[in-house]
């Protein structure tokens, strides 16, 4: 296996690991620097069997060439050349220029960087990969890879990996790999993974599949180098601008919760008044009744006539109140009035609306850099609703207020006309007691109208309830608002963008100078990458069909054969 994996990957074809975004360094013929590619063969579990180190060189001939590494055994791949060891230094007496590339036999215990485990669940029970070839079901395979805490130097914080799979589609279907870039490769899908250096990883791929077989699984790891040109940008400036505005939202989150607490007090204050409110209303409503009752049975006395008027200018009264508190309701159930409580305890909507706007225009500039800022553009932009929600419910409930004050206006404007009929009436109803049944009738109408307002009533304090509660769950809301921001202004004051930013610039570009992975004494290295790989996952081969025992035939069974007789 070994052979097989290393010829096949060796020489020129060593340059040939890419990863996206970033590649494999190719050997450079200028260079007088060492390079050094590290292969190790694993199981497909992710166990190591063999680990192997391919060194090159530029070279000319008279050149002596001394490296450093602890191998169990040496070849040179390119020239006639021999190679020399003694302890952990391998010397090579130059004969020709060019490319000198001599491999190097590691110990398999040799702790690479990284622990790769692979798990393979099939129809939901875990299976050894040995027993998997051949199977059907629906299949998750599990990547894992961490840190290896025995091995040396920096390169898991440094390096970065590509972990390639394909899986054939004759032989997979419903392929899910979340996170991979997915590319067609003949019948093949080819799934690649970028693991970011520093970083543990797990990936899950699941797919339904039919006499499964899968090619090795192949990690390529090189020094993560992005390139990154920030220019002019003031980094540190901004994160201060952040930072203050992260202090600005918990203020201002914090100030409309106390303005929302307010609203919420004046809410409780006028449905705790909509019992008067209701209370007055059938207190009308009864005396009308009272008045149907007093017509219906009215006769000519004055004592009646009395009952009548002093009923009347009870209506009359209760009917002007009932405007006069429709009014006020009209004016103070409103967004304005709303608005106006809170600039009153220091938040200006108008502004917070404005200041919002702005501040969701920079930092969706600022999340291409730091994408975990989505999350404050999307609590800028439920603030903003929280306020446009409230001035809609607002304005429709003041639209109700403002039908029934119009209502009301109506009624009292009518009765007060009614009023001065009756008491003009009053002056000539000896003279009209004949026509009793007409005012009768209008006062039937006018009880049964009433009934009607007196409907819309109740349902308008029953509105103010449902008002109630919704200003509740409006108050909760702007608690965990205010939770939200507090979490994030303490998230955000307690970053340092001194020492903590240029370790991870440094670490995305990739500066500093390649260390050598085979020998701390290899101080002269241009570049260092690993290639890792898996054996196929295969199907067990067909079982042999056992050869038929032969005949043992006796002489007359022969005899007849002999003859073309025998028909055994």
């Amino acid at each position: 296996m070994k052979q097989h994996f290393v010829r096949r990957v060796s020489a020129l074809a060593l340059a040939g690991c890419l990863l996206v975004g970033s590649s494999l360094p190719a050997f450079a013929a200028a260079s007088t620097a060492k390079e050094e590619v590290i292969y190790a063969n694993l199981t497909a579990s992710g166990e190591v069997t063999g680990v192997y180190a391919v060194n090159s060189f530029a070279v000319q001939a008279g050149d002596t060439v001394t490296d450093h590494g602890s191998y169990t055994a040496v070849r040179n791949m390119t020239t006639s050349d021999a190679v020399s060891q003694s302890g952990d230094t391998v010397t090579v007496n130059v004969t020709e220029d060019g490319k000198l590339y001599y491999e190097g036999t590691m110990d398999a215990a040799t702790a690479l960087p990284w622990v790769v485990k692979l798990t393979y669940t099939l129809d939901g029970q875990e299976i050894s990969p040995d027993e998997l070839g051949g199977k059907s079901g629906a299949l998750a395979i599990r990547l894992q890879v961490s840190r290896d805490p025995d091995c040396t130097g920096d390169f898991f914080d440094k390096y970065a990996l590509q972990v390639t799979m394909s899986l054939d589609t004759d032989l997979a279907r419903n392929i899910e790999a979340p996170g991979a870039t997915v590319a067609n490769v003949g019948s093949k899908k080819q799934l690649s993974y970028i693991l970011l250096p520093g970083a543990d990883s797990d990936v899950t791929v699941t797919a339904d599949v039919t006499d499964f077989v899968m090619d090795a699984v192949s990690l390529n790891g090189v020094r993560l180098n992005l390139n990154l040109d920030l220019g002019d940008v003031d980094l540190t400036g901004m994160l201060d601008q952040l930072q203050n505005g992260s202090v600005q939202l918990d203020d201002g989150a914090n100030a409309l919760a106390d303005g929302i607490a307010q609203v919420q007090a004046g809410i409780d204050t006028l449905n705790g008044n909509s019992g008067a409110l209701t209370g007055g209303s059938a207190q009308v409503r009864a005396a009308l009744t009272q008045m149907q009752t007093a017509l219906n049975g009215i006769s000519a006395s004055t004592d009646e006539l009395n009952t009548l008027l002093d009923a009347s200018t009870q209506i009359k009264n209760g009917i002007a109140q009932l405007d006069e508190g429709a009014a006020q309701l009209e004016q103070q159930v409103s967004f304005d009035a709303y608005k106006a409580i809170l600039k009153e305890n220091g938040l200006d909507l108008d502004v917070v609306k404005d200041g919002n706007a702005k501040a969701i225009a920079q930092l969706e500039q600022l999340s291409k850099l730091m994408p975990q800022l989505k999350d404050v553009i999307l609590l800028l932009q439920g603030s903003t609703a929280n306020i446009d929600a409230m001035q809609t419910y607002l304005d429709t409930v003041n639209g109700g207020i403002a039908q029934l004050h119009e209502g009301s206006s109506t009624l009292n404007s009518s009765y007060g006309e009614f009023d001065a009929g009756v008491q003009q009436l009053a002056g000539v109803l000896t003279g009209m007691l004949g026509n009793l049944s007409v005012l009768t009738d209008g006062v039937n109408q006018l009880a049964s109208q009433y009934a009607k307002l007196d409907d819309g009533l109740n349902a308008y304090t029953g509105g103010v309830a449902q008002l109630k509660a919704g200003v509740a769950q409006l108050a909760e809301g702007a608690t965990q608002l205010t939770g939200g921001t507090g979490e994030l202004r303490d998230n955000v004051s307690s970053i340092d963008m001194g020492d903590e930013l240029d370790s991870l610039l440094a670490s995305l570009s990739g500066s500093g100078e390649a260390v050598s992975f085979t020998s701390a004494e290899n101080t002269d290295v241009s570049a260092v990458q690993f290639a890792l790989q898996t054996v196929a996952i295969t199907a067990p081969e067909p079982a042999a069909e056992p050869e038929a025992e032969p005949v043992v035939l006796n002489f007359w069974q022969k005899l007849l054969k002999l003859f073309g007789l025998y028909k055994g």
